[in-house]
């Protein structure tokens, strides 16, 4: 899997900042996680990858409250090892496929605060909803570990 380079003429933490800008980090979730999954290209494999519990697809929700969204995703063959740590990345994405909200989160569920709820709601039509997961054994992610692209859900918001 390709990884993150750097040569003396870059400023390797300004590449990790514009890697990792604009995504929210919830529950025990850390940036250098999340630089290891965007730095490798996900595989499309669906059951690890994870499926949705809450909202179901095709869904339309109410703006005047933030929706809580809810998944799974099977455990990694490595899943007795010390020090697993499973991650979920979301992305809700506009039709044209703009960045609305990206999530990256140790829990297995999320409700939006009243400002990242009003950016999906600001929207105004049908948005994408995907995670990802990655499993990680202490601060390292290894290859059997992902990212796995999970399913992929379209909202309405009204």
């Amino acid at each position: 899997m390709p990884s993150l380079a750097c040569s003396s003429s870059h400023d390797s933490s300004a590449d990790q900042n514009a890697i990792t800008a604009g995504v929210l980090l919830e529950g025990d979730a850390t940036t250098a996680q999340l630089s290891a999954v965007l730095s490798r290209k996900p595989l499309d494999w669906d059951w690890a990858g994870g499926q949705f519990d809450t909202p179901d697809d095709e869904a339309t929700l109410a703006a005047d409250t933030p929706a809580s969204f809810g998944w799974h995703a099977d455990p990694p063959a490595f899943a007795g090892a010390d020090g697993v740590v499973t991650t979920y990345l979301l992305a809700f994405n506009a039709s044209d496929n703009s960045d609305v909200l990206r999530v990256f989160t140790t829990l297995p569920e999320y409700t939006p605060d009243e400002t990242a709820w009003s950016k999906l709601v600001a929207a105004s039509q049908p948005i994408t909803s995907s995670i990802t997961t990655s499993h990680f054994i202490g601060a390292e992610l290894p290859q059997a570990g992902g990212p796995f692209i999970g399913q992929t859900i379209t909202l309405t918001i009204e």
